[in-house]
């Protein structure tokens, strides 16, 4: 009796323990650039949680989704912060890649163009910048070219300028005549005197901005992992909507700001906005589809499901873990 009373009370304990307790794994975590939209994965990391979910999380900056994308199919990164364009266009290219999570599923971004430029007209035989061919703002600067009459490529100049800082920069000497900047830092080049000519959140867009990017094979061979990890993020997540002198601190930190009013907007855009449970935005992601396959008919044949796989976040969420989580912050 007494060696089964052992038994029992050691199961409970076991079954108890967290998961660092069973198993620790060190990993890399490709971020696409410098942008307020990581705030999710760097409130993991600073606030802990991944580190209670047994994950030792090193964040890595890339310059530009392709770069991600590289990093995440030959290991280097077990995931990647990445926009759903990129995901669709490395699963065109038959690469194995999918968005298990959707962090920002709207379109952050504001065009922002020269003083002497009014509308978007204007904006023949000019260049506008953007970080990296086949991401988010390539994708929908695009779009919106294509939406006012204009051919990219042909009518107006696209070119590879940078990260958010690099592409304001390049606006104000001169370099280029526009881009598309995400919202915090659109703010600041209001402040500069350029202008908006078009802000995407209020267009009315189904769109998946940002998420988490991983190989379907290393989910199926790490699904603990996958379900750690995504564990760890969703609770940084919460912990920033609720406590805004640590939010600001994981934005200043990272974007190295400590203007109040520029980190006011970041948190007003890219904390506030975030979703409690992070499914990926199928809806967003059959948009981006129906818009690629106008130029590659590939698009056409494939389902939002197939980019984008919600099964871990609702397994967390069937799990009760949000409920819990709630009760005990």
């Amino acid at each position: 009796m007494y060696r089964i009373f052992a038994c029992a009370v050691f199961s409970l304990l076991a079954s108890a323990m967290p998961a660092f307790a069973q198993s620790t794994v060190s990993m890399y975590v490709g971020l696409v650039s410098v942008t307020p939209t990581n705030a999710p994965v760097l409130a993991g990391v600073d606030g802990g949680y991944f580190k209670k979910y047994g994950l030792d999380v090193k964040p890595l900056v890339m310059s530009g989704s392709s770069t991600a994308i590289a990093a995440m199919l030959s290991g280097e990164t077990s995931f990647i912060t990445i926009a759903g364009s990129g995901i669709i266009n490395a699963h065109l290219a038959g690469r194995d890649a999918v968005m298990i999570a959707g962090t920002v599923n709207y379109a952050p971004y504001e065009l922002v163009a020269a003083k002497e430029i009014s509308k978007m007209e204007d904006l023949k035989g000019k260049k506008l910048g953007i970080a990296r061919f086949g991401g988010s703002a390539d994708f929908l600067a695009r779009w919106a070219l294509e939406k006012h009459g204009l051919k990219p490529g042909r009518d107006v100049v696209i070119l590879q300028t940078g990260g958010n800082p690099e592409r304001l920069a390049a606006v104000e000497q001169g370099a280029i005549q526009a881009t598309l900047l995400e919202q915090s830092f659109a703010y600041n080049a209001h402040k500069e005197g350029l202008k908006t000519l078009l802000d995407y959140s209020t267009v009315g867009l189904d769109y998946q901005h940002s998420g988490i990017g991983a190989t379907e094979s290393y989910i199926d061979k790490n699904h603990d992992v996958g379900i750690r990890f995504l564990k760890g993020m969703i609770e940084g997540i919460h912990r920033m909507k609720q406590d805004r002198t640590f939010a600001n601190q994981v934005i200043a930190r990272h974007l190295r700001i400590n203007d109040p009013e520029t980190l006011r907007i970041a948190y007003e855009y890219n904390v506030k906005t975030l979703p409690d449970v992070p499914y990926v935005n199928l809806k967003g992601m059959k948009f981006l589809l129906d818009t690629i396959a106008e130029s590659n008919p590939k698009a056409a044949g494939i389902k939002p499901e197939e980019v984008g796989d919600n099964s871990l976040v609702h397994e967390i969420e069937a799990s009760g873990f949000m409920k819990q989580m709630a009760a005990t912050h």
